[in-house]
């Protein structure tokens, strides 16, 4: 479980990752090969037709917009 949440993200599948957490759900508009790495680190699942994040996929976008959020610089 620790995996998914350590695993560093190509910048494909982070972009996949944020597109499922922000309700773009259906494969045809994800890439595939993303998808299945997500599934592989228990990141995401597919249920009806619709790719879904997991408890953990949950927690691993908090902790990148935090991450990201602390990087980013002031304006």
């Amino acid at each position: 479980m620790e995996r998914g949440l350590l695993a560093p993200l190509s910048p494909n599948e982070q972009t996949a990752l944020r597109r499922v957490a922000n309700g773009i759900s259906k494969p045809k508009h994800l890439r595939l090969t993303s998808v299945e790495r997500l599934k592989h680190l228990a990141l995401v699942e597919e249920n009806d037709g619709r790719i879904r994040l997991t408890p953990l996929g949950e927690q691993r976008c908090r902790t990148d917009r935090t991450v990201a959020d602390v990087a980013a610089p002031a304006a």
